[in-house]
């Protein structure tokens, strides 16, 4: 019996995107914090920030599809760790490409966006934390970087 993917926890997603600096390793533009955009969808609607199932006519094209995800570099299906080295941070639309493709055909998670690095880009995470009236476990977690 094959072994059952594992939802990954939210202090290693933060780590992940930390680490690779909120850029996509296989595109290199920069990804945002998908909760930051649900928060701006509440605090002001109907203005393109987000939909609870992604729907391209309710969100902006770059917001639906560069937000930020942790992909396994060494795809789960094909027996690839949850260890934090064999995560990479990509945008929405790069982690569907690649969906389970294999290592061997997949793009080397390298790129970097220098410009992310100058700015000290942070996927509006610290936006989250400033705008959330809920001390709830992301805001938890953010405040610890």
């Amino acid at each position: 019996m094959k072994p059952k993917r594992k939802s990954i926890p939210r202090k290693i997603q933060l780590a992940v995107w930390f680490r690779d600096n909120w850029t996509c390793k296989y595109c290199g533009t920069p990804v945002i914090f998908s909760p930051t955009l649900k928060l701006l969808n509440e605090l002001s609607p109907n203005h393109g920030y987000y939909h609870q199932h992604g729907k391209a006519t309710e969100m902006l094209h770059w917001f639906q599809w560069k937000w930020a995800s942790v992909d396994h570099i060494e795809p789960f299906s094909s027996g690839g760790s949850d260890l934090i080295e064999n995560f990479t941070t990509a945008c929405w639309e790069c982690n569907l490409n690649m969906n389970d493709t294999p290592v061997s055909k997949k793009l080397k998670p390298i790129r970097t966006n220098e410009n992310s690095e100058m700015v000290n880009w942070d996927g509006l995470s610290s936006l989250y934390v400033k705008l959330s009236k809920k001390n709830d476990s992301w805001v938890k977690l953010l405040k610890e970087y």
